[in-house]
């Protein structure tokens, strides 16, 4: 059985509602577990992605109607949030493309969503709850800029592609790959998020961030350790047989520069 604690004193109708939200989010999870799980490029993965990105947005959604029937600002700051996480993360695989209408309003729907609630929390919203709606209008601000920008890159290049080569995009070419990797991970969390507080008891939420700041720590620190390793390595590895000789100066070289 479900832990409904959190439904109790709801009306039928939003009890049906949070019931299909936390349906769809458990599918989502699940569906989530066969891109997570399969070579990138495979028809797996991309028939996976291709499943989890309209139930997810579906979740979204129906996120939406729920704060918007509770009049919860930080529940759909949160929805809005998870729902710029799916899209950029969706639209990241289209880099090679010119950009689409898409990918212009999806930083610029996060920027109008941020001065919303930046002006609700300076002049109506009181208390600490208007701090943490401040601290996600400048994490919004932010990840609304640096997209915008990276966009406008990304139009430039389509344009002078066949003239020239920009250096600075061409110099992270793996970048795409992270902001998908990193938007459908954080999506796939949100909807697992879901899951696991509906299934907790009420007293034991403060579990699950505290579990998650604990897994993206030890990730961290074995990635920094992985790359300590790698820095270590490297030098000892390859100075031997990549490292630059000095090659014997020859009279002829000197002339032939002056010529």
């Amino acid at each position: 059985m479900l832990s409904l604690s959190a439904w109790q004193g709801l009306p039928f109708a939003d009890q049906f509602l949070h019931g299909v939200h936390f349906m769809l989010c458990a599918f989502a999870t699940v569906v989530a577990c066969v891109p997570l799980l399969t070579p990138k490029g495979s028809p797996e993965h991309k028939f996976g992605g291709l499943l989890y990105v309209p139930v997810a947005m579906a979740a979204l959604l129906l996120a939406g109607i729920i704060a918007w029937r509770e009049a919860s600002l930080v529940l759909f700051s949160f929805d809005g949030f998870c729902a710029y996480l799916l899209l950029s993360g969706w639209r990241a695989v289209h880099e090679k493309e010119n950009p689409a209408p898409i990918d212009w309003l999806i930083p610029g729907a996060l920027i109008a969503l941020a001065i919303a609630v930046a002006l609700h929390a300076l002049f109506i919203d009181q208390g600490p709850r208007a701090f943490y709606l401040l601290f996600f209008t400048l994490n919004a601000f932010y990840l609304a800029h640096r997209d915008w920008k990276h966009l406008r890159r990304r139009a430039n290049l389509q344009k002078l592609k066949l003239f020239l080569i920009d250096e600075n995009f061409a110099a992270l070419p793996m970048e795409w790959l992270n902001r998908h990797v990193a938007g459908m991970a954080g999506s796939a969390v949100a909807n697992l998020s879901v899951v696991v507080l509906t299934l907790l008891p009420l007293s034991l939420h403060w579990l699950w961030p505290v579990t998650l700041i604990a897994l993206a720590g030890a990730f961290a620190l074995r990635e920094r350790q992985k790359k300590e390793r790698l820095r270590k390595a490297f030098p000892a590895a390859l100075q031997p047989s990549f490292a630059a000789r000095r090659s014997p100066r020859r009279d002829e070289d000197d002339f032939r520069r002056a010529a």
